[in-house]
């Protein structure tokens, strides 16, 4: 294996990024089979911070890797252990959502929010509107639904912070000390937490994200006009609450970025507001790619939750995770998939807003982990096109490397 031309290209993507303006820096992570990580870190922490350097070990703001880091394996742990199934309808367990006017939602289970078929719109800025658990809990029971349960793919916050809630009800604790006692801790992630400043992470090891809140700010102004188009029960209060907000000013450094999860649910969500670092994070997949992980989940449930459960749907979902397209990498290319156009078979992953990705091929024994903080100081549009550019250079160096070991 050319270790040499892999590290190579891992450093030229990164600087490609930097280069472009997508983001100040970041690090990247290929890990093969049970060989070290190679990582590779590049550029600096934020505009004019030539001095402050990433490392394996800068804190990142993971967004919604949250959902595969934190949610998705609490919720394995908790079919396990028999605290849940898979085919529970939610109300089972959140007793608020029998109050739910459409008769639809009664049928909306566990599976269908993890595969984010549950048919809930993609967002909403509840912040606006309301603070803490139970009012999110009401207003999305209160929600209407996007689409028919089990029969398209809708890419869900809400469906994950319905989760998070559940979670914190079966186990009787809250969703950040129940991620920390059973993820965190056996599996040495140190440097992982919610609310990094609250636990006494210095600012300074922190990527920074975006300056103020200009992205959700207009994003809100969008769902309030849409919203009204279409007669939503609550879009006149969101439109009064809008230029009354006490939108955040300056760089946000240490609190989550995303919306609803800092202003709305105190930094701790099933969705979003999960830190870490490069590190953690390989030490996180060791679940997936290792027998020997501190944290054993059934084999055989990993292998279901990893392969795709939305059949035809695209794009394509597996439990928590984003699929590859069964049929390869053709079909997964023609449906988006964010890990670009040369994953395997079989090959699940994950993005987060903020500039974050995992995407793991077990064909190739293949763990890829990119953090940056394509927010700062704005925004980026260019994230996507390059995650994809990134995995299939990287990608195709693997391949190389296999077949000629």
């Amino acid at each position: 294996m050319d270790t040499e031309r892999i590290r190579r290209q891992l450093a030229e993507s990164l600087d490609e990024g930097i280069a472009r303006g997508i983001f100040p820096g970041g690090v990247a992570s290929l890990t093969i089979g049970d060989e070290p990580p190679m990582v590779v870190a590049r550029g600096s922490l934020g505009r004019g911070e030539q001095t402050a350097l990433p490392s394996a070990e800068t804190v990142y703001d993971l967004a919604s890797l949250t959902k595969v880091i934190v949610t998705l394996p609490l919720v394995l742990l908790s079919v396990q252990t028999g605290k849940l199934s898979l085919s529970d309808p939610l109300e089972i367990h959140l007793p608020e959502w029998e109050r739910a006017e459409d008769p639809r939602k009664r049928r909306i289970t566990l599976l269908h929010l993890l595969t984010h078929t549950s048919g809930l719109p993609a967002w909403r800025p509840y912040y606006l509107l309301a603070r803490g658990r139970d009012d999110y809990l009401s207003l999305i029971a209160a929600e209407p639904l996007a689409g028919e349960p089990g029969k398209q793919v809708i890419y869900s916050d809400l469906g994950f912070m319905l989760l998070g809630f559940l979670l914190e009800r079966i186990w009787d604790e809250p969703l950040d000390r129940l991620a920390e006692r059973l993820i965190f801790q056996p599996m040495g992630m140190t440097a992982t937490g919610y609310r990094p400043l609250a636990r006494g992470v210095d600012s300074r090891l922190i990527a920074p994200t975006e300056d103020g809140n200009a992205y959700e700010q207009d994003l809100s102004r969008q769902q309030a006009e849409q919203m009204t188009a279409v007669g939503h029960p609550y879009a006149g209060r969101l439109r009064e609450r809008l230029d009354r907000f006490a939108w955040r000013e300056g760089i946000i450094r240490g609190t989550a970025h995303d919306g609803n999860c800092h202003y709305g649910l105190d930094g701790v969500s099933g969705h979003a507001g999960l830190f870490s670092t490069a590190r953690d994070v390989g030490r996180y997949m060791r679940i997936w790619t290792s027998a020997d992980a501190q944290v054993r989940l059934d084999p055989v449930l990993l292998a279901f939750a990893a392969g795709c459960r939305t059949g035809r749907l695209a794009p394509a979902r597996a439990l928590g995770w984003e699929a590859s397209a069964q049929a390869g990498p053709l079909e997964a290319a023609a449906a988006g998939c964010t890990g670009g156009d040369l994953l395997s078979p079989g090959a699940f992953g994950h993005t987060g807003f903020t500039g974050t990705s995992i995407w793991c091929d077990p064909v190739r024994g293949a763990t890829l982990i990119a953090l940056t903080n394509g927010v700062h100081p704005a925004v980026s549009p260019l994230m996507p096109r390059w995650r994809k550019a990134f995995h299939n250079r990287v990608l195709s160096l693997v391949s190389g490397s296999t077949r000629t070991s």
